[in-house]
């Protein structure tokens, strides 16, 4: 026993990363941390091209993932009071029977292409999310559930659930405070299942777990940051600001997507 506990401890001794690496990773998390705190999403979205520039995506994924998951985990006593839970549940219930039937797309359809598509999506939606769409009342709980069917194929195909629920809440008739706690909490739920897989998989390793704790603290300062300036700011401004990182969220996933191809 004493073996493998020296054993453990020489691992992750040998794995703790550079300075340098410290330092860009808890740049890249800051950044993404104040658009999660102040728009309720964003952060896996932002944070891995930004990781991406200085470590390979099967490190970024799993550090943006494991901080997402943690800091969701963090705020899950105070969103679970603003969510819209009657929306939220059939969105994860539709989102559970999307994601493997875009996993089972992935084996049709390159991700690459997938991830263009979906950029085409996301461009439409924030081009009518821009020009005043919006709906008067709730969605009816099949449509919901459609909805979250549509964010589980985007995160099968692509990792990408985000799209279908941001446009979801911005286009309906849901308050601010709500849209963004619902938000947080739906990507806490896919994150943990999304850990689950980097776990079994191997991704999770002593690097990536090094740089999660250390970048953590940085994740938390960000995240109260953003959402002081989102607590301060008006339901327009947020809303503004949401079409904003859609849209840039479309240009990076076309981006990667194209280069991808290449």
């Amino acid at each position: 026993m004493q073996d493998l506990i020296a054993a453990a401890q020489a691992s992750l001794a040998g794995a703790l990363p550079s300075p340098r690496i410290v330092a860009e990773t808890m740049a890249a998390v800051a950044a993404a941390s104040l658009l999660r705190g102040f728009t309720g999403f964003g952060f896996a979205m932002a944070a891995v091209p930004l990781m991406g520039l200085f470590m390979p995506p099967a490190s970024a994924v799993p550090i943006a993932v494991l901080l997402q998951l943690l800091t969701g985990l963090n705020d899950l006593r105070r969103n679970r009071r603003d969510c819209h839970w009657p929306s939220l549940r059939w969105l994860i219930a539709g989102a559970v029977i999307g994601s493997p039937l875009g996993v089972l797309a992935l084996s049709v359809a390159p991700a690459p292409v997938a991830r263009i598509v979906i950029s085409v999506i996301i461009a439409i939606a924030v081009l009518m999310l821009g020009r005043g769409f919006a709906l008067a009342n709730v969605p009816s709980r099949p449509v919901t559930a459609l909805v979250g069917m549509m964010a589980g194929l985007f995160n099968g195909l692509a990792a990408m659930p985000g799209p279908p629920a941001i446009v979801y809440y911005m286009s309906g008739p849901f308050r601010a405070v709500a849209a963004r706690a619902s938000l947080l909490v739906f990507f806490l739920v896919t994150s943990i299942a999304a850990f689950v897989s980097i776990a079994l998989v191997g991704l999770a390793t002593p690097t990536v777990l090094w740089l999660s704790v250390l970048a953590l603290p940085v994740t938390f300062l960000g995240t109260w940051i953003g959402e002081l300036g989102f607590r301060r700011g008006s339901e327009q401004l947020h809303r503004r600001v949401s079409i904003v990182s859609l849209g840039v969220i479309a240009l990076i996933s076309a981006a990667k997507g194209f280069a991808e191809l290449s």
